[in-house]
């Protein structure tokens, strides 16, 4: 074999290998950019969950588009990664906005002149107030790959700003 392809072999595999094992932090990167590119994955999982509200076509396009909002502005930056073994847990710190703030205002006015889901959109869509969340992510390695593990219904509802602390 000669230097060239010699060369050529080890340049491909050190480009395979460097492809297939990425780090638990550039899979939660990966995951995190996919919020703010409002990929279709995103849109489609989020339309799935309001298939189970009782909300009006209308009402359900509005919050597509809040969320939108939300996860285009989402602020992050990866503060830690802790490994063990061929498990790793990912910290981050997210910015949102407070759209969990904007539902409690709208509950406080709530006297029955307006439609309450309206309301909460209506405050979400003005809702300025940002909130900050430390988020852990948990991956593994797979088959020369970090994966990561279904976040849990908290860490979506701190994505989504309507996390309730209390």
């Amino acid at each position: 074999m000669s230097m060239k392809k010699f060369a050529l072999f080890f340049l491909c595999l050190f480009f395979l290998v460097g492809c297939t094992n990425k780090s638990s932090k550039e899979a939660v990167v990966e995951y995190l950019e996919k919020y703010r590119n409002f990929t279709t994955e995103i849109e489609q999982s989020l339309m799935k969950d309001l298939e189970k509200k009782d909300w009006t076509k209308e009402e359900k396009e509005k919050y597509i588009l809040l969320m939108k909002k939300q996860f285009v502005n989402l602020k992050y930056n990866i503060k830690e990664e802790i490994y063990n073994g061929e498990e790793a847990t990912v910290l981050v710190d997210i910015t949102v906005y407070n759209y969990h703030n904007s539902k409690r205002e709208a509950l406080k006015e709530q006297d029955g002149s307006q439609n309450y889901i309206e309301n909460v959109l209506e405050k979400m869509n003005k809702e300025t107030k940002t909130i900050k969340y430390t988020l852990s992510f948990k991956t593994y390695y797979k088959e020369n790959a970090w994966v990561l593990e279904q976040p849990s219904e908290e860490t979506l509802k701190k994505l989504e700003g309507i996390y309730n602390e209390t």
